[in-house]
């Protein structure tokens, strides 16, 4: 066997079959890196959903807190007026 015939019957499929496989492995990954993509969009946008509620929720506590103590805070000013 010469080195044409080498090359025909063995190098030549043996690379074809080579650049087969380089072009799934290259789709594949594509093809994890696009749903890679759309979970971490998903995830930010759980994230700042979150982030925002508990932001709210705070507010909502700071609200609560503040008419809480408005209604059980003692008058002081009812008070001074009925003493004098």
């Amino acid at each position: 066997m010469d080195w044409i015939q080498f090359l025909q019957i063995i190098c030549v499929p043996a690379f074809g079959w080579f650049f087969y496989k380089l072009g799934e492995q290259r789709r594949e990954i594509k093809s994890v890196e696009r749903e890679l993509n759309e979970f971490k969009v998903a995830v930010a946008k759980e994230y700042a959903t979150q982030t925002h509620i508990a932001r709210l929720e705070t507010k909502i506590d700071d609200l609560r807190e503040m008419i809480w103590s408005l209604h059980h805070e003692p008058n002081t000013t009812a008070k001074r007026h009925s003493k004098q």
